[in-house]
């Protein structure tokens, strides 16, 4: 079947397809999902899945609550070249709240054929008592501009836990100027590490990388990601190597986005769900 995480318990799909365009810039698409969660939802396993998977470059998902501002924590998962479904292990979940909707933010690379498009979400809800609430810290910087021509620029960011915490991996995301990026912790004793190097990022294949152990990061820990960017003529993917380059959505713009995926250490939360609905159950 379509599903690698197995048969979902839920699958929400888009009512209208999509026009793909043959070729050109297809500007991002914003979908909601007209699936309103009617209560606190548990899930362990998400996947994208799109009828065209050949012009669905990525896709992400997030949750929105009417009335409420969206922050980038409300991303719940996403769908890249090369990535996996979200599949957590048995006492782990991430958090639908009560009376959201699901948001859908799909990037469409042409490929010289107009198709339509259609993305469903399948859901997968916890078997076992949820402990851990999956979280991810961004690691983001929105205010560069890469000066045109500029072949190895500096972009940096930070992150610092309030709690200790267990992070099971790393994931970087840039656009075609992305050069490379590197994630390294800094413990509160002061020792320092490289936790994730991409020498050679390649916007047409991207992943989380997880850790082979997953990694203790204690309350102060800093996390901080530096990116390279080339801007010059000598990137074959430049689009413009003449103009200034600054944060913006689309990929001929760009983005210094890295998110560290985690677990509070102390968390018990003992929550038991149906495992038909993702709700939890009264005590």
């Amino acid at each position: 079947g379509k599903w690698t995480i197995g048969e979902p318990d839920l699958v929400i799909g888009m009512k209208r397809p999509i026009k793909v365009l043959a070729e050109g810039y297809m500007p991002y698409q914003y979908v909601m999902l007209k699936h309103r969660f009617e209560h606190d939802t548990w899930v362990s396993k998400l996947e994208i899945v799109g009828d065209n998977p050949e012009v669905l470059h990525h896709c992400n998902v997030f949750f929105l609550r009417p009335g409420k501002a969206f922050e980038s924590s409300q991303i719940v998962a996403g769908k890249v070249p090369g990535g996996a479904a979200l599949d957590l292990e048995p006492g782990v979940a991430t958090l639908i709240p009560k009376g959201a909707i699901l948001g859908l933010q799909i990037h469409y690379q042409t490929n010289g054929t107009a198709v339509q498009d259609k993305v469903s979400i399948g859901i997968v809800f916890p078997k076992a008592p949820v402990q851990k609430r999956f979280r991810s810290a961004i690691i983001e910087d929105k205010t560069f501009a890469i000066p045109p021509g500029a072949g190895h620029h500096r972009v940096a960011a930070s992150y610092t836990f309030e709690e200790d915490v267990v992070s099971g991996g790393v994931f970087g995301h840039m656009h075609l100027r992305g050069k490379d990026v590197t994630f390294r912790a800094t413990y509160p004793d002061g020792r320092s590490e490289f936790l994730l190097r991409v020498p050679n990022y390649s916007f047409d294949w991207q992943m989380a990388y997880a850790f082979k152990t997953p990694k203790r990061f204690p309350k102060g820990t800093r996390i901080d990601c530096v990116a390279h960017f080339d801007n010059s003529k000598f990137n074959p993917f430049n689009p413009d190597p003449q103009r200034t380059v600054r944060y913006g959505l689309q990929s001929n713009e760009e983005m210094m986005y890295c998110f560290a995926f985690y677990v509070n250490e102390t968390e018990a939360l003992g929550i038991r769900v149906d495992p038909k609905t993702g709700a939890p159950l009264l005590r």
